[in-house]
């Protein structure tokens, strides 16, 4: 395990030194994906505030449910973006026949070897909405319910990189799964709303199948009606999420027996 931990930062270190070679980039990337979530915020807000309320939801509510889900996307951005290339243009192109060739696991270096520094901005917006949108909620705050919140969130980044892994993972055995990685992708983003404002089938895929409404709109939900025990529930969500987690990297280990070099 040590040796995996420094191997980690030292494909970490390697993919910031590799991306500060060109400063610039970085910050006009940073502050394009800030601007973009700006943007969105602003068209969240501006639509919501021509309809008081949605399903009993407040616009500050549905403000900081949309703030929780975005550092949970910022997270899984920052730390696992390389599985859009896999998914898109590496297998295709026979772009990953070297990382097959090393003493070590095939996932573990497609993690570890970019750091997407631009997702700091989505992170930061998440947090800038949740102190927005909790300044004006009369909420009671509790000890439970903030430690439930963190583990929703972190749980919520896993289960989409686990849907990222499964998805990407698929092109070892098909040469391109952009188009159902990106199908899933924004099929997830729809828990970054209140869930109850879905149909039922939707509700079911967003807590059952992609559970990131399990991860994000159960904790959200139990600080304003707390129904569940915070500590069972945050218990529940993390053994879905170690359970959806680690059938990923089985899936993902079925597809890479799969792989065949191509250079098409």
């Amino acid at each position: 395990m040590k040796r995996y931990f420094k191997l980690y930062f030292t494909y970490a270190k390697l993919s910031l030194m590799s991306k500060f070679t060109y400063k610039a980039n970085v910050i006009v990337g940073s502050l394009a994906f800030l601007v973009t979530e700006i943007v969105s915020l602003l068209t969240l807000f501006l639509l919501l505030r021509t309809v008081p309320t949605i399903e009993g939801y407040t616009l500050y509510q549905v403000g900081l449910l949309f703030g929780i889900s975005n550092i949970a996307v910022g997270f899984d951005h920052l730390l696992s973006d390389r599985l859009w290339t896999i998914a898109y243009h590496e297998v295709k192109r026979g772009k990953v026949d070297h990382i097959f060739l090393r003493p070590v696991p095939v996932l573990f270096q497609v993690l570890a070897s970019e750091i997407q520094l631009e997702a700091i901005g989505e992170i930061i917006t998440g947090i800038g909405l949740i102190i927005l949108c909790a300044c004006n909620i009369e909420v009671t705050v509790t000890f439970g319910g903030v430690f439930l919140l963190i583990v929703g969130i972190i749980c919520a980044a896993f289960l989409l990189t686990s849907l990222k892994i499964i998805t990407s993972g698929s092109a070892f055995y098909f040469k391109t799964s952009g188009p159902m990685l990106q199908f899933v992708y924004n099929l997830a983003r729809y828990a970054r709303y209140p869930i109850k404002i879905y149909p039922h089938f939707i509700r079911y895929i967003l807590l059952f199948v992609l559970p990131l409404g399990l991860a994000t709109f159960m904790p959200f939900e139990n600080l304003f009606n707390p129904v569940y025990n915070p500590y069972l529930l945050a218990l529940f969500i993390f053994a879905v999420t170690a359970i959806f987690f680690v059938a990923s990297i089985f899936i993902w280990k079925a597809f890479e027996k799969k792989y065949e070099s191509t250079g098409s």
